[in-house]
């Protein structure tokens, strides 16, 4: 069976499932809303102090609207990654993942239909980040400028690095609830400190960027103040970790599920 038809199949559980709209929405009206909110703050700010705004840096104008908007999407990135991990761990709460494979399915088309269901979604969260940089860049009254397009390649990564997150913890725990909650303070949370505990036991400032969704999300430079922050490594430094991650995690999930008792 070729991956047209996995994905055919994957289409029929998830059109009429509800919580996958809800969440696909909530995502959508979440990214446009949140840097509606911080344009307009920005804005407000820079007429109240000049000052200010000379020493911030990520306006929303063309080139810098890319980074700007990419980092702040990437924030909500959870939502994406719920649907990740409610779509995985049906399979296992309706036993579909059994079904499928009786069906003559093998476990590796299995487990790479849901690697590309994680691309999908990260095109998508992609997507949807270009649309709103178009929106913000414009609306800021700049001229469209092709600098910084790179961030949007930079954002797919960012979001397939989540969603295969996501979809690794779905294998590992099985259970919505639990995946859930971990997905969100493990990003949340504990990203950071296991990108500090790895600093600080290596000595290397390297060490910082670690941390499996720390290094994908410095691929974005915070914006407004991003003037007053340290050099971070060498971009290829952060895309040579980013691919080492990405790379794990296919092993990961490829052997998991093949050892996996069903």
């Amino acid at each position: 069976m070729n991956l047209r038809q996995l994905l055919a199949i994957e289409w029929m559980k998830v059109k009429n499932y509800r919580t996958f709209w809800i969440l696909f929405a909530l995502f959508i009206i979440s990214v446009f809303g949140l840097n509606l909110i911080v344009f307009k703050l920005k804005q407000t700010i820079d007429e109240a102090s000049p000052v200010i705004k000379a020493f911030t840096a990520g306006p929303f104008g063309f080139p810098e609207v890319w980074k700007t908007v990419g980092w702040m999407t990437g924030w909500l990135l959870y939502f994406p990654g719920f649907i990740m991990i409610f779509l995985v761990t049906n399979e296992f709460t309706f036993r579909t993942h059994r079904q499928n494979i009786i069906d003559g399915w093998s476990r590796r088309e299995f487990v790479a239909v849901k690697l590309a269901v994680a691309a999908i979604l990260a095109a998508i969260c992609t997507i949807m980040m270009v649309l709103a940089s178009f929106v913000f860049g414009f609306a800021s009254g700049s001229s469209f400028s092709t600098g910084n397009l790179q961030y949007i390649g930079y954002f797919f990564l960012l979001s397939y690095v989540y969603m295969l997150f996501a979809f690794i913890l779905s294998l590992l725990l099985r259970r919505a609830a639990l995946a859930v909650g971990i997905f969100f303070i493990y990003a949340l949370i504990f990203d950071n400190l296991l990108s500090g505990f790895v600093n600080g036991q290596t000595k290397s400032p390297l060490g910082t960027y670690i941390a499996p969704l720390q290094v994908a999300d410095d691929l974005f430079p915070i914006p407004f103040i991003d003037k007053m922050l340290p050099n971070r490594p060498e971009l290829w430094a952060l895309l040579t970790i980013v691919s080492a991650w990405i790379i794990i995690y296919h092993v990961v999930a490829i052997k998991k599920f093949e050892r996996e008792d069903l």
